[in-house]
């Protein structure tokens, strides 16, 4: 295991602000990674695990983005990286005449290939006989020699779509998203069953198609930009090499979707053609359900995804200037224990294996003279005070369902309230009462702590031990509970 591991709107680049970062906990799913420059189009990890931006130029950083290095093309924007298999490292770029720029492996110099086009290289391709594939605005070209040889085998004769993105699926089978950017009908799904030498248009003709992805099934996933008053829709997946389509996600753009070896989608989405980001999501279902992945990505103005062959997930974008890693990989196992405490409180569903960022399913129902009070993780911090709820999952331990007694609530001149968990570890909370002043006394009768207006208690300095909380709430009464404080 490694140490670390363009195409928008313009309109959002008008929102772009700064980044307010915030502290990195253990169970959030992302880092984050300071990028080498601004205006970032492009990313991928190369096989050492050496991270490849795309900017105005190609930046490189061997230690997780600690220290990045200007590595050519300087003077062009880098709209899509490729690296083929034997090394070779593909630059589409923005800069008139040299559309396609190469660098093969061991070398430090870029090659501008001789692509017959002035339009922007937008999208990089590899067929099942090792032809380089270009898409343009213009159409898509094809060279069997990666460097001197180059056919227009699609040409868009209107010079309004641009080939967004290139697939090639476990069959062989070359696919092309044509999005049509004046909505004249001139767009489409293209495939090529002959290695990118001929091409059909397979249908989602009216759809503003921006990337493409398939499973170990080679189900097809199209993602779209939607038009929101029409509520068109975001996703399209095919099942059957584009005979019939499904929809999904009405007016929520998809603009980037990567699919892992467990088959689970993750996609960037955001709200409505003009609006604001939306972030990622996860999909465990084939698109039919999504989870959101916001943990640890305080700004989710990003464009693009890109997953790393050992499962480290990438989100980044050129509007807020910002790389985020998820801080482990997709792949890594944790075990789940959830528990009740007490044991006899009631019962609790939900252990298991799962992945990281996999979200764990977990439901409470009390025994009798027993009510539920709230969910804590493996710090005493509570998740949830819901009997059913989702929890994503950033490591392996234990989730505590917490119940309380109810011939055991406290009641003090007639008041009744709760304090849970207890045992207590990090944090006691107060339900029932509003709270202007807490003190707990040790088994000395000495006061350890005084807290005004909190319905929390933290008690993560205070040792081990049994400990008398006294309330004074807002009605004037003064309520008592006993509480144990557990390591």
């Amino acid at each position: 295991m490694k140490t670390t591991r363009f195409y928008t709107l313009l309109v959002l680049l008008l929102m772009a602000g700064g980044v307010t970062m915030q502290a990195q906990t253990v169970d959030d799913f992302w880092m984050d990674i300071d990028p080498p420059t601004t205006g970032i189009f492009s990313l991928i990890e190369d096989a050492e695990g050496n991270i490849i931006v795309g900017a105005t130029g190609v930046y490189s950083s061997s230690d997780g983005g600690a220290t990045w290095s200007l590595i050519g093309l300087e003077n062009s924007g880098i709209l899509r990286l490729y690296e083929h298999t034997d090394g070779t490292l593909l630059a589409g770029t923005n800069y008139g005449g040299h559309p396609l720029q190469k660098r093969e492996a061991g070398s430090t110099e870029w090659k501008a290939l001789p692509v017959p086009t002035t339009t922007n290289g937008v999208s990089i391709g590899v067929t099942s006989d090792n032809s380089l594939l270009l898409g343009t605005w213009e159409g898509v070209y094809k060279s069997t020699d990666w460097d001197s040889t180059w056919t227009n085998v699609y040409v868009d004769h209107s010079l309004i779509c641009e080939v967004t993105d290139l697939l090639k699926l476990n069959n062989g089978t070359i696919l092309a998203s044509v999005f049509d950017h004046l909505a004249m009908g001139e767009g489409g799904l293209l495939q090529s069953t002959d290695n990118g030498e001929t091409w059909e248009n397979i249908g989602l003709i009216d759809e503003s198609m921006v990337c493409l992805a398939n499973n170990s099934k080679d189900v097809i996933y199209v993602g779209c930009i939607t038009n929101p008053e029409l509520q068109t829709p975001g996703l399209f997946r095919s099942s059957d090499f584009g005979v019939t389509w499904q929809s999904f996600l009405p007016s929520q753009c998809v603009q980037s979707i990567a699919v892992d070896n467990n088959d689970v989608l993750y996609a960037n989405m955001y709200c409505d053609s003009w609006g604001m980001p939306w972030g990622v999501f996860r999909s465990a279902d084939d698109g039919e359900t999504w989870d959101c992945l916001d943990l640890g990505m305080p700004n989710k103005l990003i464009s693009k995804l890109h997953l790393s062959n050992d499962g480290y997930l990438y989100a980044f974008g050129q509007y807020d200037n910002q790389i985020y890693r998820s801080r482990k990989s997709v792949y890594e196992e944790f075990e789940i224990d959830v528990v009740a405490c007490p044991e006899n409180g009631g019962t609790v569903v939900g252990s298991g294996i799962y992945n990281f960022g996999e979200f764990a399913h977990l439901s409470a129902s009390a025994n009798a003279n027993y009510q539920f009070v709230g969910w804590t993780n493996q710090d005493g911090d509570t998740i949830s005070k819901e009997q059913e709820c989702v929890h994503m999952i950033a490591r392996g331990g234990q989730l505590t369902a917490n119940f309380v007694s109810i011939d055991a609530v406290d009641e003090t001149e007639g008041k009744s309230f709760t304090l849970w968990p207890n045992p207590a570890f990090q944090t006691i909370y107060i339900d029932g009462v509003e709270v202007v002043e807490v003190q707990v006394y040790n088994a000395l009768g000495q006061v350890v702590k005084t807290m005004r207006g909190t319905n929390e208690i933290t008690v993560a300095e205070l040792p081990q031990g049994v400990y008398l909380v006294r309330i004074a709430d807002a009605e004037g009464k003064v309520l008592t509970a006993k509480v144990a404080v557990s390591r």
